[in-house]
């Protein structure tokens, strides 16, 4: 189109030459000329004077519009711009710019028109210069669909790259044969700090990254260029100037131009940061603890293997602790699982001061810690460095403004005298830790053979104890409490034995504690409680209708969230018994951990019509409070006080005082372990109400007990009542 203008100019700056000099034929061949190149020209030619008169046409401009010579001839210039307005496809966007001719005159550029029909008209607009001087205004029309429209393809092609580069999460480079940028999408000029990707051009990886990252990458390219071989699933690690950290999986390919030629590079980037963090968030939570921080029992695991490892190249030998936070139960029950959490955080800080930087030191869950000592030489050495473990708590913990206090009982293993598995010899260390607080807490033991007999014996005694109970192998005897005043026996006391098929009979003292650790003990307490009602229905039936038993119940019987009161009540309800038959025996122990759970339960015992006795009293925690807080029907002066019992001793003159206090109360008094008559005699002068002893008789089985009744209070039918199948 260009051509077009020009050549219209020089004829017309031709015509300007000749205007003074040349003969009128010649200036007419030379307008002739002009127009007949306007009307051949494939463009379609408009000529106006500037107040938009139209000059002239070509045939190609009338054809373009769908004009006749005549009709567009009787045009006025506002008929004319409309009826071409009529044919634009977007005419609110296209009218206005197709009347602005004038606008740009001197700079011509060229305006896209699309009509209704589809095509798609190029117009450029320019003076016409006849001489020299301004005619008008020439609009050259050409037809540009194919072209535009391929484009147009091209353009959207490129759009709809960019856009998609742009949009895409992933960082794309473009690189040219040195390194440099010649693209990069919104994703990377975002993770480089840029307002746009445009600011990466020209410049390369030296720019936002260490020379070391920048070298590395460069050599990298060059290989690629070199080889033409694409690299895939390269990860790198980031660390930008300020520190921070990244990771990407990287691939990157050779780029090339149309003919093959390898002008640079070009690849795509898939930030995995969030991905390692999560990972590196997993492995922290799977090896260690989130509240201290220390290694759990999977990592110590791992760091045992390291250190075995090393001891078998040094012949170094290790050390397994486990080390127990004595009464932290106690801590966390009074103060609250925040103040328990702080004190955990601050044992370990005082535990891992005592220890070196080789040394390992682990929270295995709950109060529980374990140690590995790396390198030890000796006993000795052991023996000074848990030592100094257990030192480390004599002083308090000052938790929100509370002094604490709390000890620690160890139990150690040596590696490999006591053993070269790590899980055996966590299981000893864990028998020499419980050793240590069956000796009283607050110091270590050192695993021995004895232990390991002990704890095995525990376990046997363990696996028979559930068959024992599957297979009722327990009994009662009852042991008679005496009326003191009237010498009859309205009470006894019901005592659990289990006959052992092979070792005969085991005394509860062995097994209730084992009973109790390992979950057996409702079960049961629950079969001493109903072969005790089946019981006392006999005996008040045939022998007294006040007689009672008495049965011992364990803490953790009302620790559980059943509410055994009520449902012994109905039960005794359920066989024809009187709930005060039965007198529910507890112990100081009970009443001093009494959680809010443990009193409801204790009420409702009482309320439900149960008596409640408490059993060894002065041995324990004894407390004025808890016969206030509490209804108690009797209470039970331990057989320590019996012994050295004389006139003037000083354990008269308590049981004297006891008797007084609970009188006092309302409370009635039973003396245990009455062996003698001096000591029988001195508590009826002092007024006691009921003796339990072997004075008067040893625990008996039901015949002998009611034989022994018979003996004292006439003839009785001997009857033994079968106990009641365990739940």
């Amino acid at each position: 189109m260009h051509a077009v203008f020009l050549q219209v100019a020089s004829i017309g700056v031709g015509c300007g030459r000749h205007r003074n000099s040349a003969p009128e034929e010649i200036r007419m061949q030379e307008h002739h000329w002009a127009e007949e190149l306007l009307r051949s020209h494939p463009d379609g030619i408009m000529l106006m004077n500037d107040a938009y008169v139209l000059q002239f046409v070509n045939q190609h401009y009338l054809q373009m519009w769908g004009f006749t010579e005549q009709s567009v001839y009787g045009m006025t210039s506002s008929e004319r711009f409309a009826y071409q307005a009529s044919l634009l496809a977007n005419p609110e966007d296209d009218a206005f710019a197709l009347r602005l001719l004038k606008l740009g005159l001197d700079e011509p550029k060229p305006r896209y028109f699309k009509l209704k029909d589809g095509r798609w008209l190029e117009r450029i607009a320019y003076r016409y210069m006849p001489f020299g001087t301004s005619a008008g205004i020439v609009s050259q029309w050409r037809d540009v669909t194919g072209k535009y429209l391929q484009e147009m393809a091209i353009q959207y092609e490129r759009d709809l790259m960019h856009s998609m580069m742009d949009s895409v999460p992933d960082q794309i480079f473009f690189k040219d044969r040195e390194s440099r940028f010649i693209r990069i999408n919104a994703s990377l000029a975002k993770r480089y700090g840029l307002d746009s990707p445009e600011q990466a051009v020209g410049k390369s990886d030296a720019d936002f990254y260490s020379a070391e990252h920048a070298a590395q990458t460069r050599r990298e390219e060059l290989e690629i260029m070199r080889t033409g071989t694409p690299v895939f699933n390269q990860l790198h690690h980031e660390v930008w100037s300020d520190g921070t950290e990244a990771w990407n999986v990287s691939m990157k390919m050779p780029l090339r131009d149309a003919t093959g030629r390898t002008i640079g590079t070009y690849g795509v980037a898939h930030d995995i940061t969030e991905h390692k963090k999560t990972e590196a968030l997993i492995w922290q939570q799977a090896n260690f603890d989130a509240l201290t921080g220390l290694p759990n029992r999977r990592m110590l695991r791992d760091r045992w293997e390291q250190a075995v490892n090393s001891h078998k190249r040094s012949g170094h030998g290790l050390a397994l602790l486990i080390l127990d936070l004595d009464h932290f139960k106690e801590v966390n029950d009074t103060l609250g699982h925040s103040v328990g959490d702080q004190l955990l955080v601050a044992a370990s800080k005082r535990i891992a001061g005592c220890l070196r930087t080789s040394d390992t030191l682990a929270r295995m869950g709950g109060d529980e810690f374990a140690i590995i000592l790396t390198d030890q030489m000796s006993v000795t050495y052991v023996g000074d460095i848990v030592h100094k473990i257990v030192c480390c708590m004599d002083d308090a913990f000052d938790l929100l403004d509370q002094c604490v206090f709390v000890s620690v009982s160890v139990g150690v293993t040596l590696y490999p005298q006591n053993g070269e598995s790590f899980d055996e010899l966590l299981k000893l260390s864990d028998q020499a830790m419980y050793e240590a607080k069956k000796k009283g807490r607050n110091r270590f033991c050192f695993f021995t053979p004895a232990l390991q007999e002990r704890s095995s014996n525990r376990l046997r005694m363990a696996h028979d104890l559930h068959i024992a109970v599957r297979e009722q192998q327990f009994h009662l005897v009852y042991q008679p409490i005496v009326n003191l005043r009237s010498g009859a026996i309205q009470k006894a006391e019901a005592l659990i034995r289990w006959n052992h098929p092979q070792q005969g009979l085991i005394p509860p003292s062995e097994f209730i504690p084992l009973a109790e650790s390992i979950g057996l003990i409702e079960e049961i307490g629950e079969w001493v409680f109903r072969s005790a009602a089946h019981m006392v229905r006999h005996w008040r039936n045939e022998v007294d209708a006040s007689m009672q038993i008495s049965v011992n119940k364990s803490p953790l019987q009302f620790q559980s969230k059943r509410p055994q009161g009520s449902d012994w009540s109905e039960y005794l309800h359920s066989i024809d018994v009187a709930p005060e038959a039965i007198v529910v025996e507890i112990t100081e122990g009970l009443l001093l951990d009494a959680s809010e759970w443990v009193q409801q339960q204790l009420q409702t015992t009482r309320q439900s019509g149960l008596r409640l006795s408490l059993d060894d009293f002065g041995t324990g925690y004894s407390s004025l409070s808890y016969l206030h807080r509490y209804d108690i029907d009797f209470l039970k002066i331990d057989q320590s006080f019996m012994r050295e019992l004389r006139q003037g001793s000083k354990n008269l003159t308590l049981c004297k005082a006891i008797i007084r206090m609970g009188h006092e109360l309302g409370i009635q008094i039973i003396a245990e372990g009455i062996e003698s008559t001096l000591q029988r005699d001195l508590l009826m002068e002092a007024d006691c109400d009921f003796a339990q002893g072997y004075l008067f008789a040893k625990p008996m089985l039901p015949n002998e007990f009611l034989e022994f009744v018979r003996s004292r209070a006439g003839a009785i039918t001997p009857y033994c009542a079968t106990p009641p199948q365990s739940r």
